[in-house]
């Protein structure tokens, strides 16, 4: 126990006995209910909480959130309690007086701050070894509990020096093991803000928001990444991330080269490799697929060449063979003279997740039009549609030779 602490409580105690015997004669008794002493630890409460806001150490959500239970708790410990009755302190009391004080400052002493500052001490103790199994990811990992105690003790070290990129970073950390995300997303904003440069901060930062981001966080954590790679070119986990952040965005280029990179960065007999691999392949496959494209050469039969409109719009699109109505690639255009030709690929798709890259056999339709809707109208001209197997440089030739109707 901390000796100043204690030579505190004690002068503490003999000052409140000093006051009583000195004011039980002369004053009536003052009334003192529980309900003020936990309003006084609820404001205490209240202010502590407003701190760690401060602090940075607490979002606001978190912040709403325990203001919450704490009104929640003050409510119903103080909704039954009744005001204690007015006695005169006088000599007759003094010794009960005595009492109350010295168990009091006792009970203080044994389970109030004392017991937090022995928690705090030991958390401080405790940060050299915990830092290191967090930095370097040992095979014994810090339990749950080693782990509060390590967030613990960094937040001592925040709310006194406020931190360095290193403390910040290593509290990010703690936060993500222990599943407090939203800390965790702010720990690492104060990390980067302080040292943009250190790799374990854009690695982890980057991997955080993966791993619960939206398409803008990914957006983030694909800066960062580069950020990394331009300070560590050879970065493994860097390089890993990268491709598979690129891959989740469609950008198959990009995940093939990081892959790529990655696999000759990585030792032979590295247990990754296989499942590198694997996810290498699966992006070239995506990437031949993304690159299929279809040539249409559109003609016109002489019986129906004077019969299209001056203001005629070309539809040519690709469906999938067993009917489904919904193309997966449309071009669109004025047409003034045939033969027309188009391309088709994954760029004219309508849908972000249903392209021609998906199917294995296209049909292929076109139809001249005099509006702007690809619905069949009275008065259309169509070409006979064509089935084309999917292929990287496909050709196909469609001749409008008929009047549609909507029937």
């Amino acid at each position: 126990m901390n000796l100043m602490l204690i030579l505190s409580m004690a002068a503490l105690a003999l000052l409140a006995l000093a006051l009583i015997l000195f004011f039980g004669v002369r004053q009536k008794a003052q009334r003192r209910t529980r309900l003020d002493v936990n309003r006084e630890l609820y404001e205490q409460r209240k202010q502590e909480l407003a701190q760690e806001y401060a602090d940075g150490l607490l979002t606001e959500k978190a912040l709403q959130a325990a203001e919450r239970e704490l009104d929640k708790r003050f409510v119903s410990e103080n909704a039954e309690l009744e005001q204690l009755e007015e006695h005169a302190i006088g000599r007759g009391i003094a010794l009960p007086a005595v009492i109350i004080v010295v168990l009091a400052v006792v009970g203080y002493v044994l389970f109030g701050s004392w017991q937090q500052q022995q928690h705090a001490d030991e958390a401080r103790r405790a940060l050299p070894e915990l830092a290191q199994q967090v930095l370097n990811n040992q095979q014994s990992a810090p339990t749950s509990e080693e782990l509060e105690l390590f967030a613990l003790g960094l937040r001592q070290r925040l709310q006194q020096d406020g931190g360095d990129g290193l403390t910040w970073m290593l509290y990010a950390r703690a936060a993500t093991a222990l599943q407090r995300y939203e800390q965790a997303l702010e720990a690492y904003a104060h990390a980067y803000k302080l040292e943009p440069t250190r790799p374990g901060i854009l690695l982890g930062y980057a991997q955080l928001l993966i791993n619960i981001g939206d398409e803008a966080q990914l957006q983030t954590a694909a800066r960062l990444l580069s950020e990394l790679l331009q300070v560590e070119p050879q970065n493994i986990d860097g390089l890993s991330l990268t491709g598979a952040v690129a891959y989740q965005r469609g950008d198959y280029p990009q995940a093939v080269q990081a892959w790529q990179l990655l696999l000759q960065l990585m030792p032979a007999d590295d247990a990754r490799r296989s499942a590198v691999q694997e996810a290498l392949s699966d992006a070239q496959q995506q990437l031949t697929a993304s690159a299929q494209q279809l040539r249409v050469t559109v003609e016109i039969s002489d019986a129906l060449r004077a019969q299209v409109p001056t203001d005629a719009t070309l539809f040519v699109f690709v469906k999938a063979v067993d009917g489904a109505p919904m193309p997966a690639a449309v071009v669109r255009q004025a047409v003034t003279e045939f033969p027309v030709e188009v391309v088709l690929s994954d760029a004219q798709a309508m849908l972000p997740d249903y392209k021609m890259s998906q199917l294995n056999q296209w049909l292929v339709e076109a139809r001249t039009c005099t509006d702007d809707g690809i619905e069949i109208a009275s008065g259309d001209l169509g070409a006979e549609a064509q089935i084309v197997d999917a292929a990287t440089d496909a050709e196909v030739t469609l001749v409008i030779a008929e009047k549609l109707t909507n029937e």
